[in-house]
């Protein structure tokens, strides 16, 4: 099934050459999609040459002039409340989009509850080294970026559009993902859909983005709280519906921006090979322990990750279980808490 209608955005501000490779690429790689086009007051150079891509377009393009450079999140808002199509795709003039990309990205469209469609783009995001090895045709994630973001009609009426508040990049983004999930709609990456993108501009002081940055971190933890990175064990005896159960439980806190490391021995590593739970969600990554020394085996990936993330929280994986190689690990409950479900260890 692919997309019934598509809209697709490029805010443009001066720089012909960039803007002019991003509309060519579009032309050629989605030939069904109605472009919406909005010069956020370039200088006449550009503007001259928007004019005549729109003139050539026709009914294939929606063109729209502001009079003074609003910013790229306001331009963005004005463009979809122009866009009335099934799904609308955002890109910013520093990316070009690829055919392969494009049906990628539609093929995507009919997945349950699928709001928001990111491909794999360098420029935006990292994407988590542990997906590099798996074979994860699609995969949840909280990160993505504007270089192409693909947003559906059915969110975009829920939810509206982007804070322009915020700071309009990884604030803002972060901001508009979690209401995604809050109203019950996936965010999914595309790992082998690459994206040729050059990283954005970043315009103004130091000093101001500081500013915007700190009143944006601001209004994201006043709305959502902190994101909190954790370490989960399950115990040996644990059974195939237990890992089942662990992981339904960790997907919804992962939806919540949150990281979750799993330790797994190794007969359980193998159940969530075999369910493909290491392609449930960029935010939880599987540890598979030694085979016979599973406890030490535990010890020394804790303390690894402790090195690189010093605000690891330690919590047992099961109720009423220990974390056999550290004292003091936080009950399940703690999980639960997060996603309003009761219970604890």
């Amino acid at each position: 099934m692919t997309l019934t209608s598509v809209d697709i955005i490029i805010p443009i501000w001066n720089n012909p050459t960039e803007a002019r490779a991003c509309i060519v690429s579009i032309i050629n790689s989605a030939p069904s999609a109605r472009l919406i086009i909005v010069n956020n007051s370039s200088d006449r150079i550009t503007e001259l040459m928007l004019e005549e891509f729109s003139d050539v377009l026709g009914n294939r393009a929606i063109y729209m002039t502001m009079e003074r450079n609003i910013g790229f999140v306001p331009a963005v808002n004005r463009a979809l409340i122009r866009s009335d199509a099934d799904w609308a795709i955002i890109i910013r003039p520093n990316a070009t989009l690829s055919p392969t990309c494009f049906q990628k990205i539609t093929s995507q469209t009919a997945v349950e509850q699928a709001g928001i469609i990111t491909p794999n783009c360098p420029a935006d995001f990292k994407m988590p080294e542990h997906l590099t090895k798996k074979s994860c045709t699609v995969i949840e994630t909280c990160e993505i970026g504007f270089s192409i973001l693909t947003l559906s009609k059915k969110l975009r009426e829920q939810i509206g559009n982007f804070n322009e508040e915020m700071d309009g990049g990884i604030w803002c983004l972060r901001d508009y993902q979690h209401k995604t999930g809050a109203a019950g709609f996936k965010t999914l990456l595309i790992p082998d859909a690459a994206v040729n993108a050059t990283p954005a501009v970043i315009f103004g002081s130091v000093e101001r983005r500081r500013r915007i940055d700190e009143a944006s971190i601001a209004i994201f933890r006043k709305n959502w709280g902190d994101q909190h990175h954790f370490a989960v064990y399950l115990p040996k005896d644990s059974n195939e519906a237990n890992i089942v159960t662990t992981m339904e439980l960790l997907l919804a806190v992962a939806r919540k921006g949150h990281r979750l490391e799993l330790f797994l021995h190794r007969s359980q590593y193998n159940i969530a090979l075999k369910k493909r739970f290491t392609c449930l969600h960029c935010g939880i990554i599987l540890h598979r322990l030694a085979l016979f020394t599973p406890l030490k085996s535990l010890a020394k990936g804790i303390k690894q990750l402790k090195t690189f993330v010093p605000g690891l929280e330690i919590v047992c994986g099961m109720d009423n279980a220990d974390f056999p190689v550290f004292d003091g690990a936080l009950p399940l409950n703690t999980l639960k808490r997060l996603i309003g479900l009761d219970g604890g260890c």
